[in-house]
């Protein structure tokens, strides 16, 4: 059963970035936009780079290495409508100072 997992403080991620964490071996990146955080599996369905490392713009993000372009809010792929490319999403909750990801 999926529970929720203290990943890292509020202040670890500042508004605009983002960073890799492990948790049961899965790389997630968490994602900071306005005050709220994101989650998706760190590894680009395409080719596996880094989506932390990406660029992000509002609500989305960009894969460094072929561009492409991902919704943080839910994982999909937006430059096509081909589902199976869509990034895998976690549920997160902050707890006081705490950001959880539901794994």
């Amino acid at each position: 059963m999926a529970q929720f997992h203290s990943i890292c403080k509020k202040h670890d991620v500042p508004i605009g970035s983002a960073r890799m964490f492990v948790v049961n071996e899965i790389p997630i990146g968490i994602f900071h936009v306005d005050g709220e955080f994101f989650a998706l599996d760190n590894r680009c369905p395409h080719a596996g780079a880094s989506l932390s490392l990406g660029t992000m713009d509002r609500d989305t993000v960009s894969c460094r290495i072929h561009h492409w372009h991902f919704c943080l809010r839910d994982g999909t792929y937006l430059d096509e409508n081909r589902p199976e490319f869509d990034a895998r999403c976690f549920p997160v909750r902050l707890k006081g100072d705490e950001v959880q990801v539901q794994v």
